[in-house]
Formats: structure tokens, C-alpha cells, sequence
């Protein structure tokens, strides 16, 4: 599943068109204050333009001097949606938290208040911040029930179901995620099907772009599953709708589409296609600087280019994706520190009536527990760089032998093997060399292999193979065929820095497992250490 950078952040639509039954202003003031920003709504669909973000400012302050809470609520949820499309997600915090204030239990005929919340809860979990995210995901979606209009009730509850997926994306290794995570999708893209082309609540632009997008969430999902015929089709629905000339659709959405598509197509082992797809990609996120975006296609590029043996371009979108990747993950870290350090300070100032003696017994248990947690961290990370430590000195001591004969084996003190199985010397011979050339063939990389289609293929039955592989490492089939597995990517890890540039979910992919957690379980179970801790040690390293 992405890890979600690569949302549907771009879903900022103001929120401010004309709606017979919004509050509106009563004043002089009141009334020119919405005048201007349903003239906004209707100038552009693209919404982080510094000229906007000027005026929305500057019609929020006229409406804070004018006592008109609806026309902060709406100039500031417009400015959410800017600031949120800016990546600004601090900003992005600390005005919704201003809003907060000022919509105090208002009923959300329209849907601002919903979009506040909405937002909110996206920049939270952009920054890691799990459960202040679901939190304000949960009031989005109470918020937008009270909606009376239908249309834009379906749009936002479709948006929220979608945007909630942050949340899980975030907790991405607990069991059943990535079902909740494409079960949402789906929801959403039934909602939003449901919506009228007619309704002037909801732009058709906005329906189909929310269409299109969920689209290509959903094809991102199945490529995952490796259902890849499924994802094509929703992948070309979203190319579709972005490619058709009466919908007027955001660039960076495009792009994100053709990334998908090219990830699809390195998937299905089409590397030209992946390529030309990815370059487009490039093209249409110039349009519209999406950092994150532009990463993901660095990525694609260089793995197209590797597989078709190009190693000079390879290189080449080696060292951007390298240096941008880099750049974004020090930005997201100095973010995220800022917040928090924000949402503390917000939280004390909020209990600045507990006593003395209560906030000292509080700082002292924060303290305690900080201590506690940092030595327990200190001692699971000194565990890990011990196994990271061990494991390394066996790469460099390991000899020239295969993997099976390299664990200890079944052996007793007469040198005789213990078989529950009687298996005839020669014949047991036999089967440990062709074991022994299985294991240098490197086929055991294949998805489908199995212990029947494995003895098949060595002309032996699966009863043999399984006491022989038992006997001689003490490991059961599916042990042994994973301990090869990463015994192999340890080899390509160490021995050439390229594969430390991919994602984890590719890894697992190229070793032949199922999915990420099964690779992640088996790696740590055969090394001591995670996947993502030892190539990030060999990155310290290098």
C-alpha cells in the first residue's frame, strides 16, 4: 500500500460557492465579504496562489472586526485548503485550531465546518499524529451529515472516507489495514458515483475529479494485491476522465495517475511503457510542484531504466530521487518537531488554572515516563545494531557453501544422520547435490514455488525433500525457502548500494513474498534486525 504522501490532497476546494440556505452576512460589510468570496470560488479551481491567500487573509481580518463568525469560518476553511496545498501543514494546524473556537457548536448546513475538521485531520496525519487525526476525521464525518443538501453531503462524506485513509496508511503493519484501506476507497467511489451531474451544489469538475482520483486509489490498492488486470481498469478510468477535454481537472492528479500506471506497467514487466508513462508524469507535476510526486516518478524511472539495463540513466535518476528524498524527509522532520512542540505549549496554556502542586506531579510523571522511554529505546536500538553487528561480520566470515550446509545440520557425534524417514544413502547424497544447484540457481525466488512442485523438479517426492531439508537445518520447507530468500537480498543489500534506494515493498516482491509483512517477518526472524534497519545502517555506513 503507498504510504501516503501521495493522498488526494488537492481535493481543496474552497467551499464557498453560492448556496441559497448558507448563513450569510446582514451587515454592509457582511454582505460584500460574501460577495467576494463567492467571486474567488468562481475566478479558479487552483487554489494556492499567493493572490488568494492574500485575500482570504484579508477578508478573514474584516470579518473577525465585523463580528461575522460565517465569514471567518468560510475565509479560513479556504485557507486551510491553500495552506494545506502548500504543504503547509503547520499552518494549516494552527488556523484550524483558531476556527475551532470560533465555530463552537454551529450547525454545518453547508459544509465548512466539515472541510475545517477534514483538513485538519489530513495535516495531522501528514505529520504523524495518529490519533489527534482520527479525531478530527471522526467530527468531519458528523459534521457533514448535518448537511442539508444532498449532493454536498455525498461529497464531503465521500472526500472523509477517502482522507481517513492516512490514518490507516499510518498503521500500515497492523493486520487487516490494507482491507480497511481499499474497503474505504471503494465507499467513497460508490458515494461519489451517486452524486447528480446537475446539481449546482456540486460542480461536475469536482464530481469527476473526485471520481477520477478515487480511481486511481483503488488501481493503486489492487496493484498491491497483484490483481493487476483489476487495477488497470480503474487506472484507465482515472486516465480517462483526466485526458477528457469537458472535465477540468488538476495536473498533479494526472500525474499521479500516470505514476500509478508506470508502476503498473514495471509490474507487468512493460518497461517501455512504464517509462513513457512516468516521463509524462514528470511533465504534468511541472504544473503544479508536488515534491512528493515528483520523488515517486524519480523512483519509477529508475527502476524502469535498471531493468532495461540503461545504467547511465538509472544513475542519473538515482541521484534525484537520492537528493530529493533527503531534502523532503528533513522538512517533514523539522515540521513535525514544530507541531508538536506547538501542541504542547497549546495544551499547557490551556490548564494554566491547575495548582502548582498538580502541574509538578504531572511535569514529573512526563519526565518520568520520557526517562523510561528513552532508556528502553536505548536498549531496543543497542540489541538491534548488536544483531545489525553480528549479522554484517557473517556476510564478511560467510564461506563459499550453500545455504543449507551453512546452518547447522542433523549431524550426531558418529556422523550419522538421524531420519524419522528411511532414506538410502546414495539417494539422500543425490538430493543434497541437486539441492545444493537449486540453491545457486536462485530459483527459489519464484512466487509459485511449492514443496510438491519443488521435489517435482528434482525427481524425488515430497516426503524425502521435506526430512532431508528438516534433517540438515532443522527448518521446516517454508523456513528453509525463506531463510534462502533473504539470505539473498542480504547479499544484494550489502554488496550493492542500488537495491537501498528501493522501498521495502519492492524488496519483498523481487524475493518472492507475498506481501511486506510476511518479507518483514521473515527477515527479522532470520537476521534479528527489520529490513528498513539494516539498510538504513548500511546507508550510515557506506
Amino acid at each position: 500500500m503507498r504510504k501516503s504522501f501521495y493522498l488526494f490532497i488537492l481535493l481543496f476546494y474552497f467551499d464557498i460557492t453560492f448556496c441559497q440556505n448558507r448563513p450569510s452576512g446582514t451587515t454592509p460589510n457582511g454582505i460584500s465579504i460574501d460577495r467576494q468570496l463567492d467571486e474567488i470560488s468562481k475566478e479558479s479551481k487552483t487554489y494556492t496562489a499567493l493572490k488568494q491567500e492574500k485575500l482570504l487573509l484579508k477578508l478573514m481580518s474584516e470579518s473577525k472586526k465585523e463580528g461575522y463568525d460565517w465569514g471567518v469560518i468560510r475565509s479560513g476553511s479556504a485557507l486551510t485548503s491553500v495552506y494545506l496545498g502548500q504543504g503547509e501543514y503547520k499552518k494549516t494546524i494552527d488556523l484550524s485550531n483558531e476556527l475551532k473556537k470560533v465555530i463552537n457548536n454551529k450547525k454545518d448546513i453547508y459544509g465548512h465546518i466539515s472541510s475545517i475538521y477534514r483538513r485538519n485531520a489530513l495535516a495531522l496525519g501528514y505529520l504523524g499524529l495518529n490519533d489527534a487525526s482520527l479525531k478530527d476525521f471522526r467530527k468531519a464525518i458528523t459534521y457533514a451529515k448535518q448537511i442539508e443538501n444532498e449532493d454536498r453531503k455525498k461529497h464531503q462524506l465521500a472526500f472523509s472516507y477517502e482522507n481517513i485513509n492516512i490514518y490507516y496508511e499510518n498503521k500500515e503493519k497492523e493486520p487487516g489495514i490494507n482491507d480497511t484501506i481499499l474497503s474505504n476507497y471503494l465507499k467513497a467511489f460508490e458515494i461519489a458515483k451517486t452524486i447528480s451531474d446537475k446539481n449546482t451544489e456540486v460542480f461536475i469538475d469536482d464530481k469527476y475529479g473526485l471520481i477520477a482520483y478515487l480511481s486511481m486509489a483503488i488501481g493503486s490498492s489492487y496493484i498491491e494485491r497483484n490483481a493487476l488486470e483489476t487495477a488497470e481498469k480503474y487506472l484507465l478510468n482515472a486516465k480517462n476522465i483526466y485526458e477528457n477535454k469537458n472535465y477540468n481537472t488538476d495536473p498533479t492528479q494526472k500525474a499521479e495517475t500516470f505514476n500509478e500506471l508506470s508502476k503498473l506497467y514495471i509490474k507487468k514487466k512493460l518497461y517501455q511503457q512504464a517509462i513513457e508513462y512516468a516521463t509524462n508524469a514528470l511533465k504534468f507535476e511541472k504544473q503544479h510542484s508536488f515534491p512528493f510526486e515528483r520523488k515517486q516518478t524519480y523512483e519509477h524511472l529508475l527502476q524502469a531504466y535498471l531493468k532495461i539495463g540503461d545504467d547511465e540513466k538509472a544513475e542519473f535518476y538515482r541521484e534525484k530521487f537520492t537528493a530529493l528524498s533527503d531534502s523532503l524527509n528533513y522538512e517533514e522532520k523539522k515540521t513535525a518537531n514544530l507541531t508538536m512542540k506547538k501542541m504542547v505549549t497549546d495544551e499547557i496554556n490551556e490548564h494554566k488554572a491547575i495548582s502548582k502542586k498538580q502541574l509538578i506531579a504531572i511535569i514529573s510523571l512526563f519526565l518520568f515516563a520520557t526517562i523510561v522511554t528513552s532508556l528502553l529505546w536505548r536498549r531496543k536500538n543497542k540489541n538491534l545494531h548488536r544483531n545489525y553487528e553480528d549479522l554484517i561480520a557473517k556476510i564478511k566470515d560467510k564461506e563459499d557453501t550453500s545455504y543449507l550446509f551453512s546452518l547447522t545440520t542433523g549431524k550426531t557425534e558418529n556422523n550419522e544422520t538421524k531420519f524419522s524417514v528411511t532414506i538410502p544413502d546414495e539417494t539422500s547424497k543425490v538430493l543434497l547435490e541437486k539441492l545444493e544447484k537449486f540453491e545457486k540457481s536462485g530459483k527459489f525466488l519464484k512466487k509459485d514455488i511449492t514443496l510438491s512442485s519443488l521435489s517435482t523438479s528434482l525427481d524425488t517426492n515430497p516426503r524425502y525433500l521435506s526430512e532431508i531439508i528438516k534433517q540438515y537445518t532443522g527448518k521446516n520447507f517454508n523456513n528453509y525457502l525463506n531463510g534462502l530468500r533473504i539470505q539473498n537480498i542480504i547479499q544484494l543489500l550489502y554488496n550493492e548500494p542500488v537495491y537501498r534506494e528501493y522501498k521495502i515493498t519492492y524488496l519483498a516482491e523481487y524475493c518472492g513474498f507475498a506481501s511486506t509483512k510476511v518479507f518483514t517477518t521473515a527477515f527479522k526472524k532470520e537476521t534479528g534486525v527489520t529490513p528498513s534497519y539494516f539498510v538504513e545502517q548500511l546507508k550510515v555506513s557506506a
